[in-house]
C-alpha cells in the first residue's frame, strides 16, 4: 500500500528483489526496530534501522541528520537508494543524493523475514577462493 503519490513513471523496487550493489533506485519501507546511532571516528552519525515492505526485511543506515527523526512504525520512501555489502552482509542505504522522506505510519503490510541482512554474500573472487581446484573435481 503506498501512502503518497508516486512520480509519473516512477516505480518501487521491493526489497525481496535486491541484490548487492543495486543502486539508484526507489523504495518504500515501513521501520520495525531502531537502533542506537553510532558516530565513526571522524564524528559522522549512522542511524540504524530493521525495515521491511511486503517481500523481505534488511537493515537501513542512514548517515548524518536525516535519520535523526525517524521512529517505528515510520513508513519511508527513499529515493536514489543503493544495496551495499558491508562486512559481507547487505544493507539498504540511501545513495550520494539520496534521500529518505516520511510518507506515512504503521499503515504498510510487510513481511519480517527473509530479512535480507542474514545472509552472508560472497564476492566472485572469494567463491573461487573457496571452491576446490579445477583438477580436484
Amino acid at each position: 500500500m503506498t501512502t503518497a503519490p508516486l512520480n509519473p513513471g516512477q516505480q518501487l523496487m521491493p526489497i525481496g528483489k535486491l541484490r548487492p550493489m543495486v543502486r539508484g533506485f526507489d523504495c518504500e519501507v515501513i521501520v520495525l526496530e531502531t537502533a542506537m546511532p553510532t558516530t565513526t571516528r571522524d564524528g559522522q552519525t549512522i542511524h540504524t534501522f530493521l525495515v521491511a515492505d511486503r517481500t523481505a526485511s534488511i537493515i537501513m543506515t542512514i548517515w548524518g541528520n536525516d535519520g535523526k527523526y525517524i521512529r517505528n512504525g515510520d513508513i519511508i520512501r527513499i529515493e536514489g537508494a543503493e544495496a551495499k555489502l558491508f562486512k559481507g552482509f547487505m544493507q539498504l542505504t540511501t545513495a550520494r543524493f539520496g534521500k529518505p522522506r516520511r510518507v506515512g505510519e504503521d499503515t504498510m503490510l510487510f513481511k519480517e523475514l527473509p530479512n535480507l541482512s542474514e545472509t552472508q554474500w560472497v564476492t566472485e573472487e572469494e567463491s573461487r577462493a573457496l571452491a576446490p581446484p579445477e583438477d580436484a573435481r
